[in-house]
């Protein structure tokens, strides 16, 4: 499993933390920068990266079912360090 949480980083550029998932457990952990422009590209990307899963905070509808088009499960309202959102849901202790 895939599993992508969104967020800033302090210089206002969109990226995601990428989470490699097996067994419950965080395999593999990687930061990337968000793809510019278009709600298509940003899909793409994820699709790109097989994602299955996206974290994110706030989020527009139309983002919402763009995303949910591409085959790309979604829990927004979500807002917290990356490292602990996923802990936290691998544990079904996420609150949102």
């Amino acid at each position: 499993m895939i599993i992508a949480v969104s967020g800033e980083f302090g210089d206002d550029i969109r990226r995601f933390v990428y989470y490699r998932i097996e067994s419950g457990r965080i395999l593999e952990r990687e930061t990337v920068d968000a793809a510019p422009g278009a709600l298509d590209q940003l899909a793409a990307q994820l699709n790109s990266l097989k994602v299955d899963l996206l974290i994110a905070g706030k989020i527009s509808g139309e983002v919402e079912c763009g995303l949910f088009d591409a085959g790309i499960n979604l829990i927004s309202g979500i807002n917290g360090e990356s490292d602990k959102t996923v802990k936290a849901y691998l544990a079904g202790e996420l609150q949102f």
